[in-house]
């Protein structure tokens, strides 16, 4: 539960948010997903980060095992339910304050690009700290982006943390500076049981795309932009030289059209046809 004091008002205002649309697929896949995995863990004692975890050895013992590195993001563990819980209340309570300010589409790209990020300290962390062959799951990554970016843009956003009310800020650059002292514990190799390295990935693109993404977006924008002027202009011309060919045929006859002429024809007609 969150407070944000910018939305005025001398009382305190106390609101679970409504999900937005791609936080609640997120979620949706998320729980189905450990569903399947709580199910083929306890009839078949199969876990399925054997398969789609993320880790060192996997990666580097083969290029195509690269699909890990979003196929971990949806995985959690079997035998604790906390793992699932804590990073789906994350991104409740923190996409649903984030996905407005992007859109579902481009809030989806991002969430699984913290992750990606996440997963890849993650790897070169483990590899430096000897531990290569140690499989990371969850959406910790994803989510932890998620909060920084949340922080960045809603700081003085008031949440309650265990039962304290806090600035977002402050949580954020906390859960920040603790992923980034077990990191560097971890390389040490001082490795713990929580995939921190992915955290501070996580955090880090979160940080990232608030600083460049907007820019990034322009751009993205701009070229399309010029794509569609591109297009427009082909267009224009396709149009000029049809019109020239049909005044050809009405004045002199489709006998007179040359080879290449007939070819654009045929060309025209079967894209109009798409």
């Amino acid at each position: 539960m969150y407070r944000d004091p910018s939305q005025g008002g001398g009382g305190m205002h106390i609101s679970l948010p409504k999900p937005t649309p791609a936080v609640r697929v997120l979620l949706m896949v998320n729980f189905v997903v450990y569903l399947v995995q709580f199910v083929l863990y306890l009839g078949a004692s199969v876990h399925l980060s054997q398969y789609f975890g993320l880790s060192l050895a996997d990666i580097s013992g083969n290029p195509l095992n690269t699909y890990r590195f979003v196929t971990y993001q949806f995985l959690h563990s079997e035998t604790d339910l906390w793992h699932i819980l804590m990073n789906m209340l994350v991104l409740y309570f923190f996409g649903t304050m984030v996905e407005p300010s992007m859109g579902a589409r481009p809030f989806t790209r991002f969430y699984l690009l913290s992750g990606v990020l996440g997963g890849l300290f993650w790897v070169v962390v483990s590899g430096l700290a000897g531990a290569g062959d140690i499989p990371v799951v969850g959406a910790s990554g994803a989510v932890y982006g998620v909060l920084a970016y949340a922080a960045l843009i809603r700081p003085k956003a008031q949440v309650f943390f265990v039962i304290v009310l806090l600035p977002l800020w402050i949580i954020g650059a906390a859960f920040g500076l603790f992923a980034f002292f077990n990191t560097l514990l971890a390389l040490r190799g001082k490795l713990s049981g929580v995939a921190d390295a992915a955290h501070l990935g996580g955090m880090a693109f979160g940080v990232f795309w608030w600083k460049f993404g907007p820019l990034l977006s322009q751009w993205r924008a701009e070229g399309e932009a010029r794509a569609r002027a591109r297009e427009m202009e082909a267009e224009r011309v396709r149009r000029r030289e049809l019109d020239r060919i049909l005044q050809k045929i009405q004045e002199q006859g489709m006998n007179r059209l040359s080879g290449k002429e007939r070819r654009f024809l045929e060309r025209y007609s079967k894209d109009s046809r798409k």
